[in-house]
């Protein structure tokens, strides 16, 4: 049994009304992407982090149910930031099922840089789904990062989904995407799981930052080096084989190189 994953690297548009805007360019990135190999069940969409750039939460879920029925696949909806009654926010997403049903919410556990400026609080994540049958986790950018968050997420994930929209200070894409290479490649080999990064092109962004386009797979079933495949722009589908993933942890058990 396989699994599709869906990985962006589309250009994003900032603007706070762009909501949109970056819908369109993401149902773009996925029809370039071609169709996945695997049925409906077995396959799912990772938008990245704050593709919707408004505050209207009840229109951020219906696009997400829009683009499941859209491309017949699990969406995991990236974020959004909502607005609390105590004025607070949340960097928030919901998962949506194939028939565009929400069924599960996350939200980012540690906000970063900016963010914590603002006012955005911790949130409930990891979350956790079935993508046919099998446990699937997912978190938001600077989450990956906190190897304890993951604890909570069932032993058996086969994959972490990341909705990332990386930001950096400095003038290049570089220092970015090798720290995001091996921050994703030790928590495949701590969970025995594919990390999936889904991210926006690098591009200026806020003042004084940039996206990075970090968006890529960890795979620790791999032989030989690199064991992170970044996603070519603007989106691919990635197939993974949770068999493998069992070979790898059966052998690796027998080492006593695996500790849950």
């Amino acid at each position: 049994m396989t699994f599709s994953v869906l990985a962006f690297a589309a250009e994003l548009d900032p603007s706070p009304s762009a909501s949109a805007v970056n819908v369109k360019r993401l149902a773009a990135a996925a029809e370039a992407a071609g169709a996945p190999e695997d049925p409906p069940e077995r396959r799912v969409a990772v938008l990245p982090e704050r593709f919707w750039r408004d505050g209207d939460e009840a229109a951020y879920r219906a696009a997400v149910s829009a683009l499941a029925r859209r491309w017949d696949a699990w969406v995991v909806g990236g974020s959004m930031r909502a607005e609390r009654p105590d004025g607070t926010a949340r960097n928030t997403g919901v998962v949506a099922a194939p028939d565009g049903t929400i069924k599960g919410a996350y939200a980012k556990r540690r906000p970063f840089a900016a963010e914590a400026l603002v006012g955005v609080t911790p949130g409930e994540g990891p979350a956790a789904f079935a993508l046919g049958g099998a446990p699937v986790a997912v978190c938001i950018c600077a989450d990956l990062f906190d190897p304890g968050l993951l604890a909570a997420c069932p032993p058996d994930c086969a994959v972490v989904l990341v909705c990332a929209c990386s930001t950096s200070r400095k003038p290049a894409p570089d220092f970015a995407r090798a720290l995001w290479t091996h921050v994703a490649v030790a928590r495949a080999w701590e969970r025995n799981a594919y990390v999936v990064v889904s991210d926006w092109a690098p591009a200026p962004h806020l003042p004084g930052v940039r996206t990075s386009g970090v968006g890529g797979l960890a795979d620790p079933c791999r032989d030989t080096p690199p064991l992170f495949t970044p996603v070519p722009p603007p989106a691919v589908w990635f197939r993974l084989e949770p068999e493998s993933l069992g070979r790898l942890e059966r052998d690796r058990l027998a080492r006593n190189f695996l500790w849950r």
